[in-house]
């Protein structure tokens, strides 16, 4: 019985090896494949390949940034509306919207980020008021006095503790179109990206056979002058 199960893990062993040979040799290894016609050789079958992975990567990245946009953020916004906080008298801080803890939120309320582009932060508009009002009248002075250098000021600096935060009415709407949560969820992420691995691996697997056929195609009417892949 010993001797039985050794056998059959050593043929195991030696068909997953087996395996991992024909598609390293047929799809990864460098000198596998070359197109005559398409003038393809394995440089730019490492070219294609790159791409194609390019093009996961990039789509499992959107629909993270997606998913964060509606379920995370979305979240907050959702809080601020709900809580009525569409004007500066109407602020609260994240401590009173219980967001206080939440990285994302904390780092999403500062200058720069996508929450920004419809939340408004009641202290970091003060303060631009106010430097507006000593802008100009520093620019006055300068009108006399040309001597004088140009105004400098530095940007707010947002504190997520202690700071009040609101979404003004007129982008409430926005607002509540851009973060609407509802058809986005976390398992549909885990979808796409299981999605996007099955066509990725349907793909480098069946290039080569794709491309020998258009080569096949293709030297059928003559070589082509140049290749096509630069």
């Amino acid at each position: 019985m010993w001797l039985f199960a050794k056998a059959l893990a050593t043929e195991e062993v030696s068909l997953w090896q087996e395996i991992w040979d024909y598609i390293y040799y047929n799809y990864f290894s460098p000198e596998a494949v070359h197109f005559e016609n398409l003038n393809l050789g394995s440089d730019a079958m490492a070219t294609i390949r790159n791409i194609v992975l390019g093009l996961l990567l990039g789509v499992v990245a959107a629909s993270l940034f997606i998913v964060i946009d509606k379920r995370v953020l979305g979240a907050f916004v959702r809080k601020l509306i709900c809580e009525d906080c569409t004007s500066p008298q109407n602020a609260k801080t994240l401590a009173e919207l219980d967001f206080a803890t939440k990285f994302a939120i904390r780092n999403g309320v500062r200058r720069g980020s996508a929450l920004r582009s419809v939340v408004r932060c009641r202290e970091e508009e003060e303060y631009n008021a106010g430097l507006a009002e000593q802008r100009e009248k520093y620019e006055a002075m300068r009108q006399s006095d040309k001597s004088l250098p140009p105004f400098k000021s530095a940007p707010y600096s947002v504190n997520a503790d202690e700071d009040h935060f609101y979404i003004p009415e007129e982008k409430k709407y926005s607002a509540e179109l851009r973060f609407e949560k509802k058809g986005t969820t976390w398992l549909g992420f885990a979808m796409v990206v299981l999605i996007a691995i099955i066509a990725f691996v349907v793909l480098i697997f069946t290039l080569p056979e794709i491309l020998k056929i258009v080569d096949s195609f293709v030297g059928s009417f003559g070589s082509p002058s140049g290749n096509i892949l630069t």
